[in-house]
């Protein structure tokens, strides 16, 4: 199979890109990056965010609030092949998810839990190191029903790797420089580690019962932990946890 750009789809890729670039926040950005990515090839998503060894990462909204996203952020990222690629290694990669998928993707955690409920169907993820500790990460993603992504896409993807470092790291800028980044939890080292996984949880939107659900204890048992977790932190309800805001993590560089 072979793809071409017409004078127009380029176009169209090259203003967003450009639009991207001059971007003033971290959604405007994340909003022009998916609309160049569709002109590229079919995508019915496009996604972008930083990925972090020390702390959960970062997805960004372009059009409202995710709730698949947050999840994500929340927990699901740490079942990711594409994730755990991430933390052994430091090269940089675009791969499409079959070259990570083993034999019993289908039956791991992540497809049951994340991938499957998403309405997936497959995505070509590319992971750009930014520092020692953090990179960006774009993902073309498709829903159940669709084909699947081809050689001739990922060739253009490939070809595109360059504008994407570049947009990554205008990302990282942009959340370094007005600080809004999702609490770093592991900043938070008063918390034990099943205290910092709910935090995380109680973050992404859950309640005691979900949260309770999730990990296989007893609602009785989390709102327990919850007291302790607003106590260590000094807040006293969910909306003033979700509040809480983290210093950036480091200051923007990029890699050549």
């Amino acid at each position: 199979m072979q793809l071409s750009l017409s004078a127009g789809q380029f176009e169209r890729w090259s203003v967003a890109i450009a639009t991207a670039a001059s971007a003033q926040t971290p959604q405007h950005l994340a909003a022009s990056v998916s609309a160049g990515a569709r002109e590229l090839f079919a995508s019915d998503r496009v996604y972008v965010g930083l990925y972090n060894r020390g702390t959960a990462p970062m997805t960004i909204d372009e059009g409202g609030p995710d709730r698949w996203n947050r999840a994500y952020d929340a927990l699901s990222y740490k079942h990711d092949p594409f994730f755990q690629l991430f933390t052994r290694s430091a090269d940089d990669f675009l791969l499409p998810l079959t070259s990570l998928a083993t034999d019993d993707f289908e039956r791991s955690r992540y497809y049951r839990e994340f991938y499957d409920p998403s309405e997936s169907c497959d995505e070509i993820t590319g992971v750009f190191n930014l520092d020692a500790s953090t990179a960006g990460f774009i993902t073309y993603w498709r829903r159940r029903g669709a084909p699947p992504f081809g050689e001739a896409e990922l060739s253009i993807a490939k070809a595109a790797n360059p504008a994407t470092r570049m947009l990554l790291g205008r990302l990282w800028h942009l959340l370094g420089r007005d600080g809004h980044r999702i609490t770093a939890i592991s900043d938070f080292s008063a918390l034990s580690a099943r205290e910092t996984e709910i935090t995380r949880l109680l973050l992404a939107g859950g309640c005691a019962k979900s949260i309770a659900r999730r990990l296989a204890i007893s609602s009785g048992t989390v709102r327990n932990h919850i007291k302790s977790i607003y106590g260590k932190l000094g807040v006293h309800s969910q909306v003033e946890l979700m509040a809480l805001r983290a210093p950036a993590i480091v200051a923007p560089r990029l890699v050549s």
